[in-house]
């Protein structure tokens, strides 16, 4: 085994970290979150596996008698769990690609362009990003009234752009702050404009910022049901509100296995997503909390 020389002049086996009992308590209590997540996943599967009378006669704990995987279709395609799924899709993406486009230029001039007022236009973004969405409401809806889309995707898209651009920009501002200020620098002397620098230069490298981001919103926007319950209708619905409006539907046909398909449908992508991309996210956070 190598052995690395110590201060003291003596040699000693490769380092390791010392266990610190201070974070048992720590690991512990994220164990046992983790192991009450997965029984609570494990149990909704085991629920959208049951025919409607084994989940009425049976205990909640107990065993499916069968795999019913006709459940999943038929919350698909009769429960319309399939429009949902896509419309949500839809207003996330668009909703989340828009406000990380619109956000990362706002972040680009207040973290790198020096003007006057740069630190009150930040606060202003600041400010925007502490107000709830609870206060704005009534605004929003007599303002999407006057200008003729009251209901519908296009005026809840609109609002998921706006609402993130406070939070996009605080967070990209610091991410476009780290980057070395020498790159603009040398293009801007090459006589690349304003304009071209951004796009072709600090845009590329701000990448793990904007996926960060990106993802962050398509989250939030993909669980978000407030605001969908307010401008959308039911043909149009987004997966939160199709899930309401199909365990309303459940009290009073009893097709309890359906919502719990309808449940793991809507959950697992967000899960599988997050699962393979929460490295960059971290990454990318943690390089804009820096700056270079």
């Amino acid at each position: 085994m190598t052995a690395i020389t110590s201060h003291s002049g003596t040699t000693s086996p490769c380092h390791r970290q010392p266990v610190r009992w201070r974070h048992v308590p720590i690991y512990l209590v994220l164990g046992l979150f983790c192991l009450g997540s997965i029984g609570a996943f494990v149990w909704v599967f085991m629920i959208s596996l049951k025919t409607t009378d084994e989940f009425l006669t049976t205990s909640p704990w107990a065993l499916p008698r069968g795999l019913h995987f006709e459940n999943y279709a038929s919350a698909w395609e009769k429960a319309k769990i399939g429009s949902y799924f896509g419309n949500s899709v839809l207003a996330s993406t668009v909703g989340a690609s828009a406000s990380v486009l619109i956000s990362a230029m706002a972040a680009y001039v207040i973290g790198r362009v020096p003007f006057k007022r740069n630190e009150l236009f930040a606060n202003y973004f600041l400010i925007g990003y502490m107000v709830p969405t609870m206060l704005t409401i009534i605004p929003l809806w007599f303002t999407m009234v006057r200008i003729g889309v009251s209901s519908g995707m296009v005026p809840l898209v609109l609002i998921y752009i706006a609402s993130g651009v406070p939070f996009n920009t605080f967070v990209l501002r610091g991410f476009f702050e780290s980057l070395p200020s020498d790159l603009d620098e040398a293009a801007t002397m090459d006589g690349a404009s304003p304009f071209r620098v951004f796009w072709q230069i600090m845009l590329p490298l701000s990448l793990p910022g904007l996926a960060s981001t990106f993802l962050i919103n398509f989250l939030s926007l993909w669980n978000e049901f407030f605001l969908a319950l307010i401008f959308l209708r039911q043909e149009n619905a987004t997966l939160p509100l199709g899930l309401f409006y199909l365990s309303e539907r459940a009290a009073y046909t009893a097709q309890w296995a359906d919502l719990f398909a309808a449940i793991l449908i809507a959950s697992v992508p967000v899960l599988i997503v997050f699962a393979l991309l929460q490295k960059q996210v971290t990454r990318g956070m943690t390089a804009g909390a820096v700056k270079g």
